[in-house]
């Protein structure tokens, strides 16, 4: 019975604790959109090839491990921010952190380039 009062006490968090949880939570998922963008960003020019993208410019030729090495940098952040988040208690933090970056990862990796059309 000890037990199961602990393991409530821990999962249920004050009003306070809940609102710098969001607060903390709409943030990073603003600063996670705002690398996915400047990850897009600059490989758009001479990585990737896609249609929608402006003119991808001449073939870059360091580019060609930028999108698995962008990919990679994203799942490490993503693995980070999940575990600080989840050790600080936030629990909507550590959601958002994991599905904005992991959906920015696939996406990243799921555009064509000059080495993987």
């Amino acid at each position: 019975m000890r037990a199961a009062g602990r393991v409530q006490r821990f999962l249920v968090r004050s009003e306070r604790h809940r609102r710098a949880d969001i607060g903390v939570a709409v943030v990073l998922g603003a600063m996670d959109l705002v690398v996915i963008g400047s990850v897009l960003m600059l490989g758009t020019e001479g990585v990737f090839t896609e249609d929608w993208l402006p003119y991808p410019g001449m073939m870059a030729p360091e580019g060609e491990t930028y999108q698995q090495d962008s990919v990679a940098f994203l799942q490490r952040l993503a693995a980070g921010g999940v575990g600080l988040a989840l050790l600080c208690r936030l629990w909507l933090t550590a959601v958002v952190h994991l599905v904005v970056l992991t959906v920015g990862a696939g996406f990243i990796g799921s555009l064509s380039t000059y080495w993987n059309p």
